[in-house]
């Protein structure tokens, strides 16, 4: 269980909105939701945790947990999605990583991914290098420094400690430039596909967008991770990572 980040990150929000009651009652929430768990009343420790969810609060300890809570109640594929989620703001988390795996080798389906292009691998690891909490305090860290620097400068022209000054400034507002594009490229989702998660225990993955057991090309099961390509009201086209694609309902998927 998670307990330090998330109200670190409540903390947080409290700061940049000065409402502190509604973090107090998150807080509270998570906590009871840890206490029920470790008591073994995952049912319990679900519903505290999906007050947080349903209450807009976003956290990756809080899907880690809930992931944590589904695979507890044998839900292998709702545990998945709130591993994905987890991941999306945990990125490089090892605990997070390690029960996704294990969840995954539970599925049914067993799906070899295509091998990827170096530079989309490179640029995933640049986005995921810093978990979100400790960007965000690097880039807001990064520029009150350098902005202080560069006023004190202005201030105090021909100090002794200019050229050191100088140099702070320029090495803050690189830091500030390198992880804010960071922060902006996650928090954007800039290139990021839109994926979900097969909720239904087997699917048949159509041709085309009708209705027509015949057009049926595969079959996919609960826990499977698909990427969507296009979306109607009623229909999806999807891929798998081994490169298969087809048309699912919508209704058996609920993106990550």
């Amino acid at each position: 269980m998670r307990t330090i980040l998330f109200a670190v990150t409540a903390a947080c929000g409290v700061g940049m909105f000065g409402t502190p009651g509604p973090a107090v009652a998150q807080v509270e929430f998570y906590q009871e939701g840890n206490r029920l768990y470790q008591e073994g009343d995952f049912e319990g420790a679900l519903a505290s945790y999906l007050r947080l969810v349903e209450a807009g609060f976003e956290s990756g300890e809080v899907y880690y947990n809930i992931g944590n809570t589904y695979f507890k109640l044998s839900d292998v594929a709702q545990a998945i999605l709130y591993y994905e989620r987890a991941r999306r703001l945990l990125p490089g988390d090892e605990d997070v990583q390690a029960n996704l795996d294990l969840a995954r080798s539970l599925t049914v389906d067993e799906i070899a991914p295509l091998p990827r292009f170096w530079l989309f691998s490179a640029a995933d690891w640049w986005v995921g290098l810093l978990p979100r909490t400790l960007l965000i305090a690097v880039v807001l860290a990064s520029y009150l420094v350098g902005t202080g620097v560069v006023l004190l400068l202005i201030l105090k022209r021909g100090a002794p400690a200019a050229v050191w000054g100088r140099r702070i400034a320029s090495a803050s507002a690189v830091v500030f430039l390198l992880f804010g594009l960071n922060l902006a490229v996650r928090e954007f989702e800039v290139g990021q596909a839109q994926e979900a998660v097969v909720l239904q225990p087997q699917v048949d993955v159509l041709s085309a967008p009708l209705d027509d057991e015949t057009l049926t090309i595969f079959t996919v099961h609960e826990g499977t991770k698909v990427r969507i390509d296009r979306l109607s009201e009623e229909w999806a086209e999807v891929a798998l990572e081994d490169g298969r694609v087809g048309w699912v309902p919508v209704g058996v998927l609920e993106t990550i």
